[in-house]
């Protein structure tokens, strides 16, 4: 068996050798379903955030400067269409 550290609690856990029948069921990098479950909710409630902006950043265009809007016109006029 291995020995980890919990990223949840930071206990120190033996990791199930998955190639024994029966082995216990793993949640690494968590000791239990329990640290996982806590972390798993950390992140739903937004209490964890990742740093950076990106694409998809939450800012209004005016803050990031003028945008090119989207030509969404079509090329077919509607007499075209059957």
């Amino acid at each position: 068996m291995t020995e980890r550290r919990c990223a949840y609690c930071r206990q120190t856990y033996q990791v199930a050798d998955q190639t024994l029948p029966n082995a216990a069921k793993d949640y690494s990098p968590f000791c239990s379903k329990r640290c996982a479950d806590a972390d798993l909710m950390h992140w739903l409630k937004g209490e964890y955030v990742i740093s950076g902006t990106g694409a998809l950043a939450a800012e209004a265009p005016e803050e990031q400067g003028a945008l090119p809007s989207a030509d969404l016109s079509s090329p077919f006029d509607d007499k075209d269409a059957i």
